[in-house]
C-alpha cells in the first residue's frame, strides 16, 4: 500500500476508499480519478469546527482548488 502526505505525515492510503487516516465523510472522488482526503488542520474553533486540510493522491490539488478551478464543487 503506497502512503501519500495531505499535509506533513504520510498517513494516507493511495486508492483506498476507506483510508483510516481520513476523516469521517472522507475520501471523496476528484474529477482526475484520484480520491480527495482529509484531516484536520489545526486546533477547533469556540464553534467546534475545525480546519480541513484536503489533498487528491493522484493531482495532489486540494479540494479548494478544485473548486476554484471549476468554479463549482466537485463531482
Amino acid at each position: 500500500m503506497a502512503f501519500f502526505a495531505v499535509e506533513e505525515e504520510a498517513t494516507h492510503h493511495v486508492g483506498d476508499t476507506q483510508c483510516p487516516a481520513c476523516l469521517e465523510q472522507y475520501p471523496e472522488a476528484c474529477g482526475c480519478g484520484g480520491l480527495i482526503h482529509a484531516e484536520s488542520g489545526g486546533p477547533e474553533a469556540e464553534d467546534g469546527s475545525a480546519w480541513l486540510r484536503t489533498r487528491c493522491d493522484q493531482c495532489r490539488r486540494s479540494q479548494e482548488d478544485i473548486e476554484e478551478d471549476l468554479g463549482r464543487e466537485p463531482a
